[in-house]
């Protein structure tokens, strides 16, 4: 009987210290900031694309149910928020150097720049995260997210998403942001 308590002791302390993961992530990011006056947060739906999806080839369409939704977070930058922003800057940029994000394109530089960066395998994206900065207009973080996104279908569905119609009215709220 005493074995089984210490067993169930055990038990219950490894899987303690195994579930408080104190690192960060860009999910707990998203959360600890939603509601700070600096911040914006919103999600935006797949139909902002305004696809025809009876115009989409098999793999074409099957990249875009495999996409669930898109998640936006920006920092609009002022005058009184200036040290903020780079504080908050760096915070993102140490989770995204995290090993689990990897790289897939990289443009400009510190001061005004993006990175995208994925989660997941070379054949099976969980997660694509875009962020992009502007020392003079602040940051933006979007993260897309879906189940088992093929990156070679997902490329074929740009093409589409380049020629299609954006829903103005559903993209206002973040405009009016920056």
């Amino acid at each position: 009987m005493k074995s089984i308590k210490n067993l169930l002791a055990i038990i219950i302390i490894t899987s303690l210290i195994v579930s408080c993961n104190n690192k960060p992530s860009l999910q707990k990011y998203y959360v600890d900031n939603q509601e700070t006056k600096d911040f914006m947060v919103a999600d935006i739906p797949t139909s902002i694309l305004s696809i025809d999806q009876d115009k989409l080839s098999e793999s074409q369409l099957e990249a875009y149910k495999s996409i669930i939704k898109l998640n936006f977070l920006g920092f609009k930058i002022n005058n009184d928020n200036s040290s903020i922003y780079d504080t908050e800057r760096r915070k993102i940029k140490k989770i995204l150097s995290d090993n689990s994000y990897k790289s897939l394109i990289k443009y400009g530089g510190d001061k005004q720049g993006a990175v995208v960066k994925y989660l997941g395998t070379e054949t099976q994206i969980d997660e694509i995260i875009i962020f992009g900065s502007d020392d003079t207009k602040g940051f933006g973080i979007i993260r897309v997210l879906g189940n088992d996104m093929d990156p070679s279908k997902i490329l074929k569905l740009v093409d589409v998403v380049k020629k299609s119609k954006l829903d103005t009215l559903k993209l206002k709220k973040l405009s009016n942001f920056f």
